[in-house]
């Protein structure tokens, strides 16, 4: 592990006051006007794992992974989706899904670096969200071998209001790679230090992600930061209780964030395209309680903690 100085800013504003002054003649009256107060931001997030095409072969039983992704379109449609935190969408999956949204949608990393960057990419609404700003993070994978997940700030195009959104996948155990849990506790303390460290700037986080874990994934972060689970859970006199997780696919993010109408998609179309429930949140960012999420960008993060 290694440090690396942290650059995020926290917004500052600046009150200007005024000053009468007397004269001989009555001082005019001034009538000060309060600033407007920002609309909520509410949008529709999902965690999805698509199944990567290197898992349906031609010949196989299951449809190839490009066609697959149609339907995973489908899927984000019929939910209403405007971003998704998509694992496992690998290079050929990734070239269709932006061939059939036809600018519509964006994704990061998506093609732009190392091509199998594009697995675990943030995809957004371009009619809904603006890119202010990216970046990825190193997380130990299978045996400790790195690999980038990505960070986005995107601005809500109709309120203003930023948010950051962190999309993981944490290494599983397979008859392949056995016995992964020291990763995974290594991926996570990453992620935890990163959604620390953004925490004081006062802008709203989402995070998604395949984390292969059920309850030790919840009771870890919601205990070691200030996030909570869209589907619910709750610490009462220093126990946990996680809720009993059916998925280890998770949407996490701020306290103060609403999360309603949360889902675990097991329908027929969505066993047909993947091998995971297709997560789905909406969320409400309030300005009353992130004013900050409505002002000035912060400067880009670097990774306090990074592998």
């Amino acid at each position: 592990m290694q440090k690396a100085i942290s650059v995020v800013s926290v917004v500052l504003a600046t009150n200007v006051t005024g000053a009468l002054t007397a004269s001989t003649s009555p001082p005019a009256a001034f009538a000060v006007a309060a600033a407007p107060i920002p609309l909520p931001a509410t949008f529709t997030v999902s965690s999805f794992n698509v199944l990567g095409s290197s898992h349906t072969p031609e010949g196989g039983t299951r449809a190839l992974g490009t066609t697959r992704i149609v339907w995973a379109h489908e899927l984000l449609v019929q939910h209403h989706v405007d971003v998704a935190g998509f694992q496992e969408m690998q290079p050929d999956q990734a070239e269709r899904f932006l061939s059939i949204t036809d600018g519509k949608w964006a994704l990061y990393p998506g093609l732009t670096a190392a091509r199998r960057d594009s697995e675990n990419s943030i995809g957004w609404r371009t009619d809904k969200f603006h890119l202010v700003r990216a970046t990825t993070l190193r997380i130990p994978y299978f045996n400790g071998n790195p690999r980038v997940m990505p960070v986005v700030l995107l601005r809500d195009k109709a309120t203003g209001a930023l948010t950051y959104f962190m999309n993981y996948h944490n290494p599983a155990d397979t008859s392949r790679f056995p016995n992964q849990g020291y990763w995974r506790l290594e991926a996570t303390r990453v992620e935890i230090a990163l959604s620390n460290q953004l925490a004081p700037a006062g802008i709203p986080r989402i995070v998604t992600g395949d984390m292969n874990e059920r309850a030790t994934y919840f009771c870890r972060v919601t205990e070691q930061t200030p996030l909570k689970a869209a589907r619910g859970g709750s610490w009462r006199d220093g126990v946990c209780d996680a809720q009993k997780p059916r998925a280890v696919d998770w949407i996490f993010g701020s306290k103060r964030l609403t999360f309603t109408n949360y889902i675990e998609d097991r329908s027929a179309l969505v066993a047909t395209t993947t091998d995971h429930p297709v997560i789905v949140s909406d969320v409400r960012v309030g300005p009353r309680k992130f004013p900050n999420a409505y002002g000035t960008a912060p400067a880009p993060v670097v990774g306090m903690l990074t592998y």
